[in-house]
């Protein structure tokens, strides 16, 4: 496959900032969550992990590898052969994100193929890649991204759940209705589930000040939006701000592993 322009995207440009935390949350022994805070190449990643005998902590794991890998490969040398085609109207950033993915959904269903105890393991994603006028954002499942932009929290992913397909569906839905339906949280899109993988793609401007937030749905099922906004305006400190986050997961039960990634831009 012949490579994307080249574009100035992700390059230095504002700096930035990040602090990550994961905790196993109240109520599940493992952490199938993971997450790689690669600040130098402006590169960012959250895995959850689904699957039997551990299994879900070596999907997260080889997720975070993978998208790791091929970004920093490909981006040193955009010129090598690509293993999927790109998508030309996206920049090269948005283009690493979205073939990484791809690239790690197929090491995942190899290494599940090659083990029986395996068989079954996969992962959620959220990628991000901050470039010197843009961020772009790639992910499958429903992990989540959001954006804290002059007090204005705004989700910048769409859940690829049941959940999320029903709320279209039926926007006049309750909460207390659909948590009321038996398989609400099953995810349909994730790597290691199936043999093709598109991940959906959201580029936007970047701007000094914008405080972005990746997580799994371990934080964002149990705290409400609303509360997650006031804790990221609570105090600049983002290490606490990470914290404050956890902690108000667990508060709420902690029912799932949970994991917050912060990246301050400027």
């Amino acid at each position: 496959m012949t490579a994307p322009p080249l574009s100035g995207d992700p390059d230095p440009g504002l700096p930035l900032v990040a602090a990550g935390m994961s905790h196993p949350g109240q109520q599940r022994p493992e952490n199938e969550d993971a997450f790689g805070s690669f600040v130098e190449n402006r590169l960012f990643i959250v895995a959850d992990g689904m699957g039997g005998h551990n299994a879900g902590e070596v999907a997260a794991a080889m997720t975070i590898d993978c998208v790791e890998g091929f970004f920093t490969s490909f981006h040193s040398d955009p010129r090598q052969i690509w293993p999927y085609g790109v998508d030309r109207a996206l920049s090269l950033a948005a283009n690493l994100l979205r073939v990484g993915i791809k690239v790690g959904n197929d090491k995942i269903r190899e290494a599940a193929n090659a083990d029986r105890s395996r068989a079954r393991m996969g992962a959620t994603v959220v990628a991000m890649a901050v470039g010197e006028k843009q961020v772009a954002i790639a992910h499958a499942g429903d992990s989540r991204a959001y954006r804290l932009r002059e007090g204005e929290l705004k989700r910048l992913t769409r859940d690829h759940s049941i959940a999320e397909e029903m709320r279209a569906a039926r926007p006049e839905m309750t909460d207390e209705e659909l948590a009321g339906f038996a398989h609400r949280n099953v995810v349909m899109r994730s790597l290691g589930s199936k043999d093709e993988l598109e991940p959906d793609v959201y580029v936007n401007k970047v701007s000094s000040g914008d405080l972005y937030l990746l997580c799994t749905d371990g934080l964002w099922g149990s705290v409400p939006d609303a509360k997650i906004a006031t804790i990221l305006k609570s105090t600049d400190d983002i290490e606490a701000v990470a914290q404050l986050l956890i902690d108000a997961a667990n508060e709420a039960g902690g029912p799932d592993n949970i994991t917050a990634l912060l990246v301050r831009i400027g």
